[in-house]
C-alpha cells in the first residue's frame, strides 16, 4: 500500500519496509520516489543476480548480499538493503528468508534493536543473514561424512553425482560469501556518516563471521576433492580384487586343463582297468589345486592380507 507507506515516511524514529519480489518496475520505481532512492541503487536490486557489495549515494547506503537456504536444495537468493536516516529497505526476489530471529527480537521489544539507529538494524539483518551459512555448511559437512562412508564402503557412480552434486553447491556457496566478506570490510574500514561506532563494533564481528565461513567452505571444497580421489582409489581397489580373483581361477585351471588334454589324447594307456586310470588323473588334477590354493593363501593373496 503505497499511499499508506507515504503517511508512515517520517512518523517513526526507524520504519523497516521489507518487500517480495523485484519483478514490478512501477512498484520498484514508487518506493525509490517515496524514498528518494539513487536510481543506480533501484537497478542493482532489480537487476539479479548482483556480485555482494556496498554502495554510499550521499544520504542513504546499499548493501547487497545472498542469502542462502536449503529447501531442500540449495537456494541463493539476492537481497537489496537500503539504509537511510530513519529507515531501513529491503528488497527480496521472492517470500522467505532466515530473517525471522529479527522480526521476532523486534517484536519481542528487545532494547537493543529497539532502542538503536537504522544501522543497527541493518546491521542485524546482515547478521542473521551470515550466520544462516552456519546450519547450510554444517548440513553439507553431514553429507560428506555420508559419502565418505559410502565410498569407502562400497562405491558406486551415484556416491560419484552426489559427490559432484555437492562440490557445485558448495562452490555457488564460495560465490556468495566470498564477496560479502569483501563487502562488510570495505564498509567497516569507510563506514561513512550512516554507521555509528557501536554499531561498528558488531559489524566487525559480522565480517569475522564471513571470514570464518568463507575458511569453512574452503575446508569442505577440499574435502570434497579428496572424496574424489578416494573414489578413484576405490574403484581402482575393486578392480584390482576382481582380476586377483579371476586370476587364481584361472591359475588353477590352466594345469588342470593340461592333466585334462593329455589323457584326452588318443595315446596307448598302461593295462590297468579304466577307474585307476582315470582315478589317477583325477587324483593328480585334485592335488595340484589343492597345492595351488595353498600357495595362494600362504602368499597372502587368498583370505587375507600378506
Amino acid at each position: 500500500d503505497l499511499e499508506t507507506l507515504r503517511q508512515m515516511r517520517g512518523k517513526w524514529p526507524v520504519l523497516w519496509v521489507n518487500v517480495d519480489g523485484v519483478g514490478h518496475p512501477g512498484t520498484v520505481q514508487a518506493l525509490g520516489d517515496i524514498f528518494a532512492l539513487h536510481r543506480l541503487g533501484l537497478e542493482d536490486v532489480t537487476d539479479v543476480p548482483q556480485r555482494a557489495k556496498v554502495a554510499a549515494y550521499g544520504d542513504h547506503l546499499l548493501i547487497v548480499a545472498r542469502m542462502a537456504r536449503l529447501i531442500p536444495e540449495l537456494d541463493l537468493e539476492q537481497i537489496g538493503i537500503f539504509v537511510g536516516r530513519d529507515y531501513v529497505l529491503t528488497f527480496q526476489e521472492r517470500p522467505g528468508d532466515p530473517l525471522d530471529p529479527v522480526r521476532a527480537r523486534i517484536r519481542a521489544g528487545h532494547p537493543r534493536i529497539r532502542g538503536s539507529g537504522p544501522d543497527y538494524l541493518a546491521y542485524a539483518v546482515i547478521d542473521a543473514i551470515v550466520d544462516h551459512y552456519f546450519p547450510v555448511l554444517e548440513s553439507y559437512a553431514d553429507r560428506l561424512d555420508a559419502l565418505e562412508e559410502e565410498i569407502v564402503g562400497r562405491p558406486s557412480r551415484r556416491s560419484m553425482n552426489r559427490l559432484h552434486h555437492a562440490k557445485r553447491e558448495l562452490m555457488s556457496l564460495r560465490r556468495a560469501i566470498w564477496p560479502l566478506r569483501d563487502a562488510l570490510a570495505a564498509l567497516v574500514r569507510e563506514p561513512g556518516e550512516l554507521v555509528t561506532q557501536p554499531t561498528l563494533v558488531y559489524l566487525r564481528d559480522c565480517q569475522e563471521h564471513a571470514v570464518q565461513i568463507v575458511d569453512l567452505v574452503e575446508t569442505y571444497r577440499d574435502l570434497g576433492s579428496s572424496l574424489t580421489d578416494l573414489y578413484l582409489s576405490s574403484v581402482s581397489h575393486r578392480m584390482n580384487e576382481i582380476m586377483k580373483v579371476l586370476t587364481i581361477f584361472a591359475s588353477i585351471f590352466i594345469p588342470l586343463g593340461f592333466v585334462t588334454g593329455i589323457y584326452g589324447m588318443n595315446l596307448v594307456h598302461p593295462p590297468v582297468a579304466w577307474y585307476w586310470r582315470w582315478g589317477f588323473a583325477f587324483g593328480v588334477m585334485g592335488v595340484v589345486a589343492l597345492g595351488l590354493l595353498a600357495f595362494f593363501w600362504r602368499q597372502g593373496w587368498l583370505g587375507r592380507e600378506k
